[in-house]
């Protein structure tokens, strides 16, 4: 009777035993198949960056086309305002800078309107001697009222008007001035742009040759 318990026992443990054999191969199988299915991730290469966009490549200059040259401009500020007004009627427009001789330093005085004659006038009625009309450059229509070698010079110049109620300025002689190009169709009138520009010389000049 106790040969017979023990060989149930028996059997029954090795059942068992199998049984749990069994169900955790299938588990861990599936455990397997499963993160197998999931797809792995792939890092971009982060130095990889879009394509840029070419620059457009400058516009053809037609036959008939109408090219001249405005300033001088005094300074960048001015020249961009204008290049920005004339960029509407034109084709293109490039700047370009113009370096001036000279040394030392002018006392200038610039007159309301461009008119030099009348402000002339002015100062002669005051005492002022030694000055003239500037007829071009960045500063026609104003007068000199002096040319000087040093600082010092050009501030007793200042000085000697602003006690008699005028304001002028000192500027390094030899500054650099500003000039606009312009590439415009057909009927565009130099002259009447100029005025609107506000620059002291404004001409029909030849165009560049054609670039495609």
């Amino acid at each position: 009777m106790i040969v017979r318990l023990l060989l149930v026992v028996l059997v029954m443990l090795n059942l068992s035993a199998a049984a749990w054999w069994l169900f955790h191969r299938d588990h861990a199988l599936v455990a397997t198949t499963s993160a197998s299915a999931v797809p792995t991730l792939k890092l971009v290469d982060a130095s990889s960056t879009p394509p840029q966009a070419t620059e457009a490549a400058s516009p053809a200059i037609p036959a008939d086309a109408v090219c001249a040259s405005f300033g001088p401009f005094a300074d960048a500020a001015s020249t961009e305002q204008a290049r920005q007004q004339l960029r509407p009627q034109a084709i293109r427009v490039d700047a370009r800078q113009v370096a001036q001789a000279g040394r030392g330093y002018d006392v200038v005085l610039a007159a309301a309107g461009g008119d030099g004659a009348t402000l002339l006038e002015s100062l002669k009625a005051a005492g002022i001697k030694d000055m003239f009309v500037i007829r071009d450059g960045a500063d026609a229509g104003g007068v000199a009222l002096g040319h000087f070698g040093s600082p010092e010079g050009a501030q007793r110049r200042l000085a000697e008007l602003q006690g008699k109620g005028f304001q002028p300025r000192i500027r390094p002689a030899g500054q650099a001035t500003f000039w606009l190009d312009v590439v415009a169709a057909n009927g565009f009138d130099p002259a009447t742009v100029r005025t609107a520009v506000h620059a002291p010389h404004g001409e029909r000049v030849s165009c560049p040759a054609a670039s495609g």
